[in-house]
């Protein structure tokens, strides 16, 4: 698998409505569903290249041309097993779509999967009203003046640094917690500086 291709991953959880978020979808080289999420793609009239899971959750299919992979170890979630599949095809740069919602320990638990894969893969979530990325060491953000912008460390501690946000963070001990919600973008970029993998998430308006 070339590891440029335009790959999208999507979870079974709130499918985005927005037609840009849809459309990035659509236009995706590679689609890989995790799961139930395939009968979503399917209602939306757009079939998947691969399905990943233990297959307990989509409905039969008959086309021949959709990959099935069948990970049935129930020690892992279907998404976190999405990943270790995407690593070992060498499919390392990835968009993820409908990863909120609908369930909420689901919610909480795919956050706790990508943090651990912060360092192994490269993605971005796309929600209807965010965009989440990880950042570990220091990171350029594109943004816009006003832009919400939270941070979230999932486990362990880190130090983190700020340029270009309302609230400037410096040195500053960001632990689990809501500490550094709602801050504020100042201009068309920011940067954050972290010891550690933390979760950063920016609002789409």
């Amino acid at each position: 698998m070339n590891e440029k291709k335009n790959v999208s991953v999507i979870l079974n959880g709130q499918m985005p409505t927005d037609d840009a978020i849809i459309n990035q979808i659509t236009n995706s080289d590679y689609i890989i569903a995790v799961d139930g999420s395939a009968n979503k793609l399917f209602d939306l009239e757009i079939i998947p290249d691969v399905i990943v899971g233990d297959l307990d959750s989509f409905e039969n299919i008959n086309n021949k041309n959709i990959e099935l992979v069948e990970t049935p170890d129930q020690n892992k979630t279907d998404f976190r097993k999405t990943l270790e599949w995407c690593i070992e095809k060498n499919i390392l740069n990835i968009s993820i779509f409908g990863i909120s919602g609908e369930s909420e320990d689901h919610f909480l638990g795919n956050y706790y999967t990508l943090s651990d894969f912060g360092e192994k893969i490269s993605w971005k979530a796309f929600t209807d009203f965010s965009v989440i990325s990880p950042c570990i060491d220091k990171k350029n953000f594109e943004s816009f003046t006003g832009q919400k912008v939270s941070l979230f460390c999932m486990k362990g501690s880190s130090i983190v640094n700020s340029e270009n946000l309302e609230y400037p963070l410096l040195s500053y001990h960001l632990k689990p917690s809501d500490d550094a919600v709602r801050n504020l973008s100042l201009e068309d970029n920011f940067i954050i500086d972290s010891t550690n993998t933390i979760l950063v998430f920016q609002s789409r308006i």
